[in-house]
């Protein structure tokens, strides 16, 4: 679970601000921090911004090593007046990692600060033992390893490039083991650097929950029998044409890479049985969702279905995923196509220890006031924009003056406008 998380000149941050996920949290709690965490404001007050930089970070600190080329500028946006300031990232999260030969969840400290041509200072820290322990410390191309690592040479030091996490470049080597659990700290998100993407259905989504993960039938259909969708049950089916028109075209693309070698184009293109047999193809489904109409059960195609329950299933795939092996969900705009109760239900299995027992983490912007009566004054931050234009952060829980603050209506609170974080000319 992630626990803090710090960022300054993204976007449109420009002063350092901090979330906490652990604000407030009750000593009895069952988990370490938050399982859900919302983001409110105002539209542009920066909401996306923040997620976008906690998304940022983490894929940097996992994949940048092997998605940047040489010379490949680094997706960040700084402040507008900030260009030539780096930008500066710290991040706090909990992983299981291997000690004394027994996995235990430890505390992993990465800072971050940045250029869009150059890494300028990186670190990472853990705390197997309750004290620090270094992993790296990098200063622009010179990297120091801690003295209870496995240290890599300096010659394999020697092709980390300047645009690339040092966690990343130390992931491919084997003896690099608290790299290695960085690299696959389970974390999906709906942002890249160009934006917000939706998360579309696909018949392989349901599929992959069923056979990879082990979620039963019954499970799936439970809640879409909740979300009121109409549908009491789904068959997976193989999509025969689509792989025989796979087959033959793989055939074809074959037969014309020879012709092209061979630089014959007089030459007939022939595809024999035995080809067309063996040849190997990928797998391809369709879902058919069971619908009771006039009292009789009724077949439909997957995509006869609503753009809604479409993006509910998309939201559902994402959900049991996560509570499957305690990843972190980031999702921007949570509730688009959605009906709020629905919304509020998804929310609502991150917060039971019973449907996630493993950890899961929502971290998620949103619009519908709704969302706040659901949510402890801990778990609800709000971005706003100052008189300058920067975003700034802040949790209800900061407003200490406001008495009972656990047992009022945070929905209301804001309508009233206690919270700020709307629109001013409203």
């Amino acid at each position: 679970m992630i626990k803090y998380f710090a960022v300054e000149n993204f976007r449109s941050i420009k002063e350092e601000n901090i979330v906490e996920f652990d604000t407030g949290l009750k000593k009895n709690s069952l988990f370490i921090a938050h399982p859900t965490i919302g983001i409110a404001g105002a539209n542009a007050s920066g909401k996306s911004s923040f997620l976008q930089a906690l998304s940022f970070t983490i894929w940097f600190m996992q994949n940048s090593f092997l998605h940047q080329e040489e010379g490949e500028a680094i997706p960040i946006e700084s402040f507008i007046t900030c260009q030539k300031i780096p930008t500066k990232l710290h991040l706090i999260f909990s992983q299981l990692i291997v000690v004394d030969n027994q996995p235990k969840a430890v505390d992993c400290e990465y800072t971050l600060w940045l250029t869009r041509e150059e890494v300028i200072k990186e670190e990472l820290l853990y705390f197997p033992y309750n004290r620090k322990r270094i992993i790296y410390q990098r200063d622009y191309n010179q990297v120091k390893q801690g003295n209870t690592i496995v240290k890599l040479g300096k010659e394999i030091w020697k092709n980390i490039r300047k645009n690339a996490s040092v966690v990343s470049f130390a992931s491919q080597f084997n003896s690099q083991i608290v790299a290695q659990e960085c690299k696959h700290y389970k974390v999906k998100s709906n942002l890249t650097e160009d934006g917000m993407y939706e998360y579309e259905f696909s018949p392989e989504m349901i599929k992959d929950l069923v056979t990879v993960n082990n979620v039963s039938k019954s499970r799936i259909a439970e809640l879409l029998r909740i979300a009121d969708t109409g549908i009491d049950d789904f068959e997976i089916e193989k999509d025969i044409s689509r792989e025989a028109t796979e087959a033959l075209k793989q055939i074809i693309v074959s037969r014309f890479d020879e012709i092209k070698e061979q630089k014959s184009p007089e030459k007939k293109i022939t595809i024999s049985y035995d080809e067309f047999k063996n040849v190997k193809v990928q797998d391809y489904n369709l879902i058919f969702f069971k619908h009771k109409i006039e009292n009789l059960q009724k077949k439909f195609l997957f995509t006869s279905e609503s753009s809604g329950t479409l993006k509910f299933l998309a939201l559902v795939y994402s959900t049991l995923q996560a509570l499957q092996s305690g990843e972190i969900l980031i999702l921007d705009e949570i509730e688009i196509k959605l009906h709020q109760n629905l919304v509020a239900y998804i929310i609502g299995l991150f917060q039971n220890k019973y449907e996630n027992p493993h950890g899961a983490q929502l971290i998620f912007s949103f619009h519908n006031t709704y969302f706040m009566e659901i949510l402890e004054p801990g778990q609800l931050w709000f971005t706003e924009k100052n008189d300058q234009g920067c975003t700034e952060i802040f949790s209800a829980a900061d407003f200490k003056d406001i008495k009972k603050l656990q047992q009022r209506s945070l929905e209301e609170l804001y309508r009233l406008g206690r919270f700020g974080a709307k629109p001013r000319g409203i």
